[in-house]
């Protein structure tokens, strides 16, 4: 998903409603919710975080019972990209940058990229817009002239 860290961490297990398989992103940059319909695989894993927990329990636990937050998040992502031979440069929040690429490159609308991202489709088509030009190329190709 294409969330910042700070407000995946601050996710409680009453923002995701197992009934309708929607996750609300609450506390966000932007300040103001959103509501995220997830995939079946998605809401399956978050199903069973939220199995028996209170409402305000943290939706994503540290492997000790502790809430998570972003910078719980650095030294195991850190250990990963040193793992996976990447660039040191790579962070959690380059997860995000890499997931908003892919669903420009899968040619999903940049408003809806920009809605499910909690920023302006201006932001996304500034920072993103050019990995879309191949769609335009794709559908003038197919134009009758």
């Amino acid at each position: 998903m294409p969330l910042r860290p700070g407000a995946l961490a601050a996710l409680t297990a009453s923002d995701f409603d197992k009934r309708t398989a929607e996750l609300t992103i609450g506390k966000d940059k932007t300040g103001k919710p959103r509501r995220l319909q997830l995939p079946v695989e998605a809401a399956k894993l978050l199903t069973s975080q939220v199995a028996n927990k209170l409402p305000g329990a943290p939706l994503l636990m540290r492997l000790n019972g502790k809430a998570s937050n972003k910078n719980s998040w650095k030294l195991p992502t850190r250990a990963a990209v040193v793992g996976a031979g990447l660039p040191s440069a790579v962070s959690a929040y380059t997860l995000r940058h890499s997931t908003i690429t892919d669903l420009v490159s899968a040619g999903l609308p940049l408003l809806t990229i920009a809605q499910i991202s909690g920023t302006s489709a201006e932001m996304i088509e500034r920072h993103y817009g050019h990995l879309a030009s191949d769609a335009a190329v794709k559908a003038l190709a197919e134009l009758a002239l």
